[in-house]
């Protein structure tokens, strides 16, 4: 079971990397037409075409990673919990400094480059930044898993008394989040709503059902391990149906909402899918095919690729903005890049500090 979380957060990682680069893809799509449209005509016009659904399948498949990584970071506090008996200090502060110290390097790294560029921030709007992950827009994972680890003293011991009750509590707390995310959309104006609409990814409430169900999941795992094989087909259907669903659930919010664009959030279908994704992962794991090592690797290299990879893509897409415009208006050239731009360079990164003596020992505090 132990590979099969480990290519569970290799798939994750995956996700985010296809996820972030078909944002730069609408970016161009949307924002940058200005810049290709005089290079290449007016034919090259993309919003509505072949490259905005591929565009869209490339966005719509990986919403399960957040959730991926949260339920695996479950699964680990109950592990711990099982071998200990309860949730200790030491293991959790161990957790916190992997992911701080190396999240604190590359903020620090972000922060000088925007310096650099002429763009920077407040003094006193720093703090924040660091708090919420705010220097960039994948940042904000790590103040949410930060917060789950902390909030773990109190969801581990309920999980195990009472996790039916944790999971209803949790689905419906997630749940009116994204009820506001939906009324946002179309504009009914409600102060209570409006707030719900308005709540931040790092906030632990929009995320809260994932990490719960994964301490959950860990209490039982032989339940799980026994019954989900003999449901791994029809797990793998309707997994294959919520996709198209979420699809098309996207697009008929897109445009009604009449709106120019809208930032993608989790939507209810969003979590129906995310739930049967990870189920048939794990109802798959007595299975074997040539592509788990390679991803598992992934897995075991999930947290430095997160760091670096949106950083990589953002000042790819850029440089191509200056550099090559018209690559821009063809999504299936500009994609590649980006991709290959936001995997490879943390790959190649992090194999050269592993292989270099000097700074190998500094490995960790870089990448987790």
């Amino acid at each position: 079971m132990f590979k099969r979380l480990l290519f569970l957060n290799g798939l994750a990682t995956i996700g985010l990397i296809l996820f972030h680069s078909a944002g730069w893809g609408f970016v161009a799509m949307y924002h940058w037409r200005e810049r290709y449209l005089p290079l290449v005509g007016a034919g090259a016009d993309q919003p509505g075409g072949v490259a905005y659904y591929v565009l869209r399948t490339m966005e719509q498949l990986p919403v399960a990673a957040i959730p991926a990584f949260l339920f695996v970071s479950g699964l680990f506090v109950a592990f711990t919990v099982r071998q200990s008996g309860r949730v200790q200090w030491p293991v959790i502060r161990g957790r916190l400094q992997t992911l701080l110290v190396p999240y604190l390097l590359w903020s620090a790294i972000l922060l000088l480059l925007l310096i650099a560029e002429g763009r920077m921030p407040s003094v006193a709007r720093i703090p924040f930044m660091l708090l919420t992950g705010a220097i960039n827009p994948a940042f904000y994972y790590v103040p949410l898993i930060c917060q789950f680890y902390l909030l773990s003293f109190w969801l581990a011991p309920l999980a195990r008394r009472r996790p039916v009750l944790l999971l209803v509590v949790a689905a419906l707390v997630q749940s009116a989040i994204q009820l506001g995310y939906y009324l946002s959309y179309f504009g009914v104006e409600s102060p209570l709503l409006q707030a719900l609409g308005s709540t931040p990814k790092w906030f632990f409430a929009t995320r809260l059902f994932w990490f719960s169900f994964g301490i959950v999941a860990g209490f039982n795992l032989q339940l799980l391990e026994s019954r989900l094989p003999r449901w791994r087909w029809p797990l793998a259907g309707a997994t294959l149906l919520l996709v198209v669903a979420g699809i098309v659930e996207w697009e008929w919010i897109f445009r009604s909402s009449g709106q120019f664009w809208l930032d993608h959030r989790e939507t209810f279908i969003d979590t129906f899918y995310a739930l049967a994704l990870i189920l048939t992962v794990l109802a798959f794991y007595r299975q074997s095919s040539p592509v788990d090592r390679p991803v598992e690797e992934l897995g075991l290299k999930s947290y430095g690729i997160y760091l670096i990879h949106s950083p990589v893509m953002g000042y790819t897409a850029r440089a191509i903005y200056h550099l090559a415009p018209a690559v821009l208006a063809n999504q299936f050239l500009f994609q590649p890049l980006v991709i290959v731009a936001g995997l490879g360079v943390p790959l190649l990164l992090m194999s050269a500090v592993n292989r270099t003596p000097v700074v190998q020992r500094f490995y960790k505090y870089s990448f987790g």
